[in-house]
């Protein structure tokens, strides 16, 4: 069997080392982020995290705007004429993946502002800030190249699986 290119290597090398400084960083960052003062019914917590998700929601836009841009510079305005440049395509793909990524993000989110424990509720803060640098992060990745995309994706999905792991463990009967 053929050995991989060299960067898809260093992509998968990189992939392991945002992992772990993702969990180091949560880990770290943690007590920065104290519980919010007078949020305690499972209304003023879902209130405060809908306010949070006001970061994922922000970078969606900057995708959409920027895709919009590119398309109507480029005067690729046929969505069927094949006229799309590589940086447009570049950016829609990074849109259609923080559209999928966020679609796990939200829900599992918003369901984790009802489980936690009042005093955890600050780590809410920093799951939102940790998705959004791994977001921009695999933007930025992307348009530099295919592979360089890896890290982002990587804190991405560690967020992703932190927060979908932690409702299961906090729902377990």
């Amino acid at each position: 069997m053929p050995r991989p290119p060299f960067a898809f290597r260093l992509a998968i090398a990189l992939n392991g080392v945002s992992v772990v400084l993702t969990l180091a960083a949560l880990r770290l960052l943690a007590p920065a982020f104290p519980a919010p003062a007078g949020v305690a019914s499972d209304i003023e917590r879902l209130v405060y995290a809908v306010h949070l998700l006001v970061g994922p929601v922000l970078v969606l836009l900057l995708l959409v705007l920027a895709t919009a841009t590119i398309r109507a510079l480029t005067g690729a305005l046929d969505p069927l004429g094949d006229a799309e440049s590589r940086l447009y395509r570049k950016n829609q793909r990074a849109l259609s993946n923080t559209v999928e990524q966020t679609a796990i993000f939200v829900p599992a989110f918003l369901a984790l502002a009802t489980l936690l424990p009042a005093v955890a509720l600050g780590g809410l803060g920093l799951a939102v800030m940790v998705f959004v640098a791994g977001r921009v992060l695999f933007w930025i990745g992307y348009l530099i190249h295919p592979f360089a995309r890896a890290p982002g994706m990587a804190v991405t999905l560690t967020v992703n699986i932190l927060v979908v792991g932690v409702d299961l463990w906090l729902l377990r009967p």
